[in-house]
């Protein structure tokens, strides 16, 4: 959709075609849906964050005055809402596992990570789970640098749109990409350091 055409079914919208903002949720809907999974990595919570973002936007869009496009309005919004279920699933997480603690209820307490963190390489390579391992390391990032690197790696999206969600300069996001891919490197060191020796 054009940014000629998404104005037109705002302006429809806000006249009163209530299938313009259908068209709207149509041409965003499997974006938004494969945003939402990848930040949640669950589908029913990947489908309450895509609805309440659409809600949001038909709140919004009355009153649009926003300079950005509906498709970075709408990404931001759907980050920032799968960070804090994100955040609130952490919590109760801890607590679940703090109380377990407390009361010796081992069969429900919540297991400790491995010291590494890390699986072994060869297992990794052999049985396809890289592409895990790869995306469990970028989902232990800060959030800002989690944000850049799926936007930029998993959905695509180029620099200066990326700059537009964040509200922030393309220097920025060039410099928070760089700091997420070298930590990236560090978390996984322990696997690119045996691929390299074997080869």
């Amino acid at each position: 959709m054009t940014r000629e055409e998404e104005l037109r079914l705002i302006e429809g919208f806000r006249a009163g075609d209530t299938g313009a903002f259908d068209a709207l949720v149509e041409d965003f809907r499997a974006k938004a849906y494969s945003l939402a999974y990848r930040w949640t990595q669950n589908r029913e919570d990947a489908l309450d964050v895509c609805q309440d973002a659409f809600v949001r936007l038909y709140r919004a869009l009355p009153n649009w005055s926003v300079r950005a496009s509906v498709f970075t309005w709408l990404y931001r919004v759907i980050i920032n809402r799968a960070i804090d279920m994100k955040r609130k699933r952490i919590r109760r997480k801890t607590v679940s596992s703090d109380a377990a603690r407390r009361y010796g209820d081992e069969e429900h307490a919540m297991p400790e990570p491995a010291a590494s963190g890390l699986v072994n390489p060869e297992r990794l390579a052999s049985s396809g789970e890289l592409d895990g391992r790869i995306r469990e390391a970028v989902m232990r990032l800060p959030p800002k640098q989690q944000q850049v690197f799926v936007l930029r790696h998993f959905e695509d999206l180029p620099l200066k749109e990326i700059a537009a969600i964040q509200q922030t300069s393309l220097g920025a996001v060039k410099a928070t990409l760089f700091q997420a891919v070298r930590k990236l490197r560090g978390m996984l060191a322990d696997y690119w350091t045996t691929r390299s020796t074997e080869e």
